[in-house]
């Protein structure tokens, strides 16, 4: 017969870690398993102002997180769930396709994946969607950065530690805030062009350059892409998904499937910050101990 774990979180952000933390001092042995870049989006973060208590990378934060749950217990692996199923044994995880992982609570804790323009040319080399990443390949350069919320913005200030200039390219108007829009007024090294609406992204001459739909063109090294985000929820049943493909549960963070729980930036109404994250990640954890008993 195959095993059944008793709790299997899938993602590895704020969520995921503060779920493992508590059930792992709780002697549930949380087993998490992550598809991606351990951390999730939060890891790429340049700078975390606004976490008590911490001011540093999200790469620093989410691994202390990481490490903290497994100083008590919590086993972390890779792998991608990409179908998920309740059978009798109690819920059914597919990974990778062929593998199967039975568990008797899941908590979903994926977060959200960085939504992609569409348009042809951007998967040329020199095209990013992590500052923290490629950041510091670019010194000396020019570089577009395409959006105008706060990722976008915040992302044009870490690239200045290694750029000479950024512009960014704003599809309407400004959507950051104000703190983000005055620093902006008082940056010259941050141009902003608006009404911009990129139809294709072309390479020449060791320059990329992004076409707006009033045929104006805007050349630089290197193209930062921070368009938006959405719920990481792809392999979930459609019955545990509101119209923007995030998950919906009740008080308890349980969804319509018994043992299927959320937390994080994937949860229906989430204030998608670190913080409150990793509030919902502890009170999902809670959660599930109540139900396993």
């Amino acid at each position: 017969m195959q095993k059944v774990n008793d709790f299997v979180i899938i993602g590895s952000g704020p969520a995921a870690m503060s779920a493992a933390i508590y059930a792992a001092r709780d002697k549930k042995s949380p087993f998490v398993l992550e598809r991606g870049n351990m951390g999730g989006l939060a890891a790429t973060i340049s700078k975390i102002e606004n976490y008590p208590g911490f001011i540093g990378t999200g790469a620093e934060l989410m691994q202390t997180m990481r490490s903290q749950a497994e100083s008590f217990g919590a086993k972390f692996d890779y792998g991608e769930i990409t179908k998920l199923a309740q059978s009798d044994a109690g819920i059914d995880l597919e990974i990778d396709g062929d593998e199967h992982l039975l568990a008797r609570a899941v908590l979903v804790a994926t977060g959200t994946e960085r939504v992609r323009l569409g348009i042809p040319g951007e998967d040329l080399p020199g095209v990013s969607y992590c500052a923290t990443c490629d950041g510091p390949l670019i010194r000396g350069q020019n570089v577009l950065v395409i959006g105008g919320g706060n990722s976008a913005v915040q992302e044009a200030f870490y690239l200045l530690k290694f750029c000479d200039k950024a512009t960014l390219l704003v599809r309407s108007r400004l959507r950051c805030d104000d703190t983000l829009r005055e620093r902006l007024e008082h940056e010259p090294r941050i141009s902003v062009e608006l009404g911009v609406i990129p139809t294709k992204i072309e390479q020449a001459d060791q320059e990329l350059s992004v076409i707006s739909e009033d045929g104006r063109t805007f050349s630089a090294h290197n193209i930062f892409i921070f368009i938006g985000q959405r719920p990481a929820t792809t392999f979930l049943p459609a019955e545990v998904l509101a119209e923007d493909s995030s998950i919906v549960t009740d008080k308890n963070y349980m969804t319509k499937i018994p043992g299927l729980f959320a937390a994080g930036d994937c949860r229906y109404e989430s204030v998608h910050q670190v913080v409150t994250a990793t509030g919902e990640g502890a009170a999902a954890a809670v959660a599930i101990r109540n139900y396993l008993k």
